[in-house]
């Protein structure tokens, strides 16, 4: 979910040239700097990821786990969009939203920048045919509970490539943000926004959840701690990082932190507190409410009385 950005350096603390060379990356490149805070001992590493995705480093890691997340991410959001009634075009724009939708929303509002998949377009190329595949094929696969489960969702491998995709996304969006001198509280705030605003989206798109007339899931009570978890794992990136400890142990500590706290929530039903709404305050306590409180004899009498008044008005002129 985040641009290619060449490192300064790999793991093991080579120069620059030489670790470039051997990890066959681009000239090392100048990124804009939109605030001037820079923490303390941030350590001889660079926040940014290597071009494909690799067993060898923990970079490469990263960037194999931003492809699970962004399949996992494009599958939920075209099952979600199918079981409301959208076709395959719909469901592969909604999958396609749901996995891009958080990087483009952090480059083009917060980072002031191009959407990361425009060069690395392989992002989109593969959220689409991801999301056009789930839509085709995902009403003849089994309920084996690993893809899909007994009520027709999602199972558990996709629950696992969910909860990985947040972690990696919050940390490659709050790298994002460090690489350009923001501060950690704004790299921070991006990481969740790459891990979760797609999702947000889809539910808006989809109009989920009902009950909260499609205002984002991730912001109610009803669900399991979501946005929480990786503002979570990218303030744990950012302490680590302000500590000069290694970039894996950076990398590791914000997926590792995103990815407990969500299986943490869903296996113990975690969530925020949240204020105990009477039924007026609910949409269906307002419907009934405002359905109660109009008298139909005033309302005819009221209309009666306008269109006499009306009939006058013509009359006079």
């Amino acid at each position: 979910m985040a641009p290619g950005s060449p490192g300064v350096e790999e793991d093991g603390g080579d120069d620059d040239a030489a670790a470039r060379e051997r990890l066959g990356q681009e000239p090392a490149q100048e990124y804009p700097k939109l605030g001037g805070f820079r923490p303390a001992q941030v350590g001889p590493v660079a926040d940014g990821l290597v071009r494909y995705p690799s067993l060898s480093s923990s970079r490469g890691l990263l960037r194999g786990a931003d492809y699970l997340g962004t399949v996992a991410f494009a599958m939920s959001g075209a099952i979600t969009a199918g079981t409301v009634g959208m076709d395959a075009v719909g469901c592969t724009i909604v999958g396609t939203t749901v996995a891009l939708g958080g990087g483009t929303m952090r480059d083009a509002i917060i980072l002031h920048k191009q959407p990361f998949w425009v060069e690395e377009y392989e992002y989109l190329l593969m959220a689409a045919a991801a999301a056009l595949a789930t839509s085709m094929l995902w009403p003849t696969l089994p309920s084996d509970g690993y893809l899909k489960d007994d009520n027709e969702g999602e199972g558990k491998l996709l629950w696992a490539g969910d909860a990985l995709g947040v972690g990696a996304f919050a940390v490659i969006g709050c790298q994002n943000a460090l690489r350009m001198c923001l501060h950690p509280v704004i790299a921070c705030t991006c990481g969740m926004v790459t891990a979760t605003f797609g999702g947000l989206t889809r539910d808006v798109l989809c109009g989920l959840p009902k009950e909260t007339q499609g205002n984002g899931r991730i912001m109610h009570s009803h669900g399991d701690l979501y946005a929480s978890t990786a503002f979570a794992g990218a303030a744990s990136y950012v302490f680590a990082r302000s500590m000069a400890l290694p970039l894996a142990v950076r990398i590791f500590s914000g997926v590792g932190i995103s990815v407990g706290l969500r299986y943490a929530a869903a296996t113990y039903e975690l969530g925020l507190p949240s204020w105990d709404k009477p039924a007026f305050r609910t949409v269906e306590g307002a419907k009934a409410s405002s359905s109660a409180s109009v008298d139909p004899a005033f309302d005819r009498v009221d209309h009666d009385s306008s269109r006499a008044s009306h009939s006058s008005t013509r009359q006079n002129l």
